[in-house]
C-alpha cells in the first residue's frame, strides 16, 4: 500500500486531472471513469500480482499473473467503475483520501480472497 498503491494512483489520478481535467460534469465523470477502468487499473493489477508473487516467493509469477489478473480485472470492473463515479462526481476533493480508503478495504477483501483462493 504505502510503497505501490498510493503512490501509483496519486501519480496516475494526478495525472488524469491534468488531461481530463478535474470538473464534475457528467461528461468528465465519465471519461475519467473509463480511464482509470481501461487505462490505470490493468498496469496495477499487473504489478500487484508480481509484487504479491515477489513476496510469497512465488516459483511462478508468471502463472500467478495468468491465474489472477482476469478474475481480479473481471471483478473490478464490476466494483470500481461504481466507486469511481461517485468518487469523481460527488466526493470533495478533501474527502477521497478516506473514501478512496474505506471502497478500498472492501476491495482489498475481495483481491485477498482471490488470491487464497488460487492457493
Amino acid at each position: 500500500g504505502l510503497f505501490f498503491h498510493g503512490p501509483y494512483f496519486f501519480h496516475t489520478f494526478a495525472v488524469m486531472d491534468k488531461y481530463v481535467g478535474a470538473a464534475r460534469s457528467a461528461s468528465n465523470v465519465l471519461k475519467k471513469t473509463a480511464v482509470a477502468q481501461f487505462v490505470i487499473f490493468p498496469p496495477y493489477l499487473l504489478g500487484l500480482f508480481v509484487y504479491m508473487g515477489f513476496m510469497e516467493g512465488c516459483a511462478d509469477i508468471p502463472g500467478k499473473v495468468r491465474h489472477g489478473f482476469p478474475d481480479a480485472f473481471i471483478g473490478g470492473c464490476a466494483f470500481w467503475p461504481i466507486a469511481n463515479m461517485i468518487n469523481f462526481a460527488l466526493i470533495a476533493p478533501s474527502v477521497r483520501v478516506p473514501y478512496l480508503a474505506g471502497v478500498g478495504s472492501i476491495w482489498n477483501c475481495f483481491l485477498s480472497w482471490l488470491n487464497a483462493k488460487g492457493e
